[in-house]
């Protein structure tokens, strides 16, 4: 059985297979933007680093509009001076 904590938090678990080896995911409680640190106890004590972003989205689709409707302009544009 193989525990990963991170900043003293149990973030995942696995086992291992017949050489060791192993796969799990991590599930943070806390979302904190930066570098953290996981660790894996099996017996022995493996150490790894997770970097977690925060993005923020506050225009939605406001610029794809914009886009959109200078296209639609230009098309009738070109259209009309034909």
């Amino acid at each position: 059985m193989v525990t990963l904590t991170s900043d003293g938090a149990e973030v995942g678990s696995a086992y291992t297979d017949s050489s060791g080896a192993f796969t799990a995911p991590v599930r943070f409680s806390r979302i904190e933007a930066g570098r953290h640190t996981v660790v894996a106890e099996c017996g022995v004590r493996l150490t790894g680093s997770v970097d977690q972003v925060v993005t923020r989205s506050s225009g939605g689709q406001t610029g794809t509009l914009v886009v959109l409707v200078f296209f639609v302009l230009a098309s009738i544009t070109v259209i009309r001076f034909r």
